[in-house]
């Protein structure tokens, strides 16, 4: 492959070329590390369009795959370079192009952040409303490539309902874009859509017009101790009634317990005594709707919800300070649980089989798993559970990992009863590409692979993802 570092140099020059060995294992993988060999040929930096048309002509000319690389915040294997592949990487294309205020519109190349395309619209009293921990890292491409979610889901879905176009190079080296800033274009097939959620595999995103919104006036944050699973669906049905919820999120009382102990401290957080689980919501202030009247529909929907055994307690932050808090126990638990080494799930689900899922889920675990702790958490208003499973003392990390191979099988499968998903948000990637037959039917998955053959006949695009 000298020939094709030689090429990659002279389209991007020598110092957008990595060679190192610690820059390929850095950057030739996403965070679920240590599973796959990491083994890419080279890093290159294109810092624009066509340096990055020229790139993939020549990595086909001579035969070697692109993955392409965005912040790496993914935790499915997507972007993991495994077999002397090329890893383009995006980041020196971090431009915010162009932004129209009147069209609520705004336009950047595919390595800017989700964070600094948030603070350009903020600059313009606007909103980019898909929100989540990593977004000072994760990048627009991969964003859209992953087609991320996040906590404000629930109230603005997931990136997908905010991408209006992308331009994208395609395995020829051509550059497209595909749709724009128009809010009507009803000319046939929407094509964009093909490559948010594709992972790279159909060619790759290098820029995107992005749609914005008006900002919420102002929120209300709560925190709530609830008594069993059940109660968490009447809950979120009682309360969606009383006001706009931005989000609704869960954690069973084992997270907080690891939240606190990862800060040092001891209680039950905002409670004198512990709870099964606890709801963190966030309420949206109503057309002119002053910060108090919604404080006090709230408690009013509380005791309500009190008096039907929804709830065992409930404390409504009075201060952005106290609201920052009371995220920040739901936002720590990841991080918390990191140093246990968890094997993790991200899965969907209607809400309403939320409840019997969990209550058939713990079981499975204890059967598969003797020792471990099952932990639940995540998005639930819009049926996003995060599954965290933390070893047995009895179990070495490689004896657990075989262990969770057949733990995977049987929780994707207990998720394909409860008619879920066995990817919310994190994709497929190559972690979950032997499962997808738990969401796609044979029917689904034969047009996926005719769409792949279709863009990308020579499997250029992030070989092994998603479909294998």
């Amino acid at each position: 492959m000298t020939s094709l570092l030689e090429a990659l140099a002279a389209i991007v020059g020598a110092d957008a070329v990595l060679q190192d060995p610690q820059e390929r294992a850095d950057l030739g993988t996403d965070r679920c590390r240590g599973r796959w060999p990491v083994a890419p040929l080279a890093i290159v930096r294109p810092g624009s369009v066509a340096e990055v048309s020229a790139v993939v002509r020549a990595a086909a000319a001579a035969g070697a795959a692109i993955v392409p690389s965005g912040g790496r915040t993914g935790l499915c294997g997507g972007a993991t370079a495994t077999a002397g592949e090329l890893v383009v990487s995006l980041d020196r294309m971090r431009r915010i192009l162009a932004i129209d205020p009147a069209a609520r519109v705004l336009r950047c190349e595919a390595g800017a952040t989700v964070e600094a395309v948030q603070q350009a619209a903020a600059a313009h009293g606007l909103l980019y409303p898909v929100d989540f921990a990593a977004k000072g890292t994760a990048q627009i491409g991969g964003s859209i490539s992953t087609n991320a979610g996040g906590v404000k889901v629930l109230r603005y879905g997931t990136t997908r309902a905010w991408v209006s176009g992308v331009g994208v190079v395609l395995a020829s080296g051509e550059y497209v874009e595909l749709g724009g800033a128009l809010v009507k274009d009803n000319t046939g097939y929407d094509l964009r859509q093909l490559f948010i959620g594709a992972e790279g595999t159909l060619g790759l995103v290098v820029d995107a017009t992005l749609r914005l919104t008006q900002p919420p006036a102002g929120a209300v944050v709560a925190w709530l101790a609830v008594p069993d699973d059940a109660a968490i669906v009447a809950l979120f049905d009682r309360v969606q009634r009383a006001v706009t919820l931005q989000a609704f999120e869960y954690l069973e009382h084992g997270c907080l317990h690891h939240v606190l102990a990862h800060r040092g401290r001891e209680g039950h957080g905002p409670f004198a005594t512990p709870s099964h689980a606890y709801v963190l919501l966030e309420a949206e202030l109503g057309a002119a709707e002053s910060t108090e009247s919604l404080r006090d529909r709230l408690v009013e929907c509380f005791a309500a919800a009190a008096d039907a055994g929804e709830i065992d307690d409930a404390v409504v932050a009075t201060s952005a300070t106290q609201a920052r808090e009371l995220w920040a126990l739901r936002e720590d638990v990841s991080e918390s649980l990191h140093r246990h080494r968890p094997h993790k799930n991200d899965i969907a689900l209607p809400l309403v089989r939320v409840p019997e899922f969990l209550a058939a889920w713990r079981p499975l675990v204890a059967s598969l798993l003797p020792g471990a702790v099952a932990l639940s958490f995540g998005h639930v208003g819009d049926g996003n559970l995060h599954l965290n499973v933390l070893p047995p003392a009895s179990l070495d990390g490689d004896a657990f990992l075989r262990a969770c191979e057949a733990y995977d099988e049987a929780t994707y499968a207990l998720v394909e009863q409860h008619e879920g998903s066995i990817s919310a948000e994190h994709g497929i990637g190559l972690l979950k590409r032997r499962h997808l037959r738990h969401s796609r039917s044979v029917a689904e998955l034969a047009m996926m692979r005719a769409i792949k053959q279709a863009l990308d006949p020579n499997g250029l695009f992030n070989p092994g993802k998603i479909l294998g």
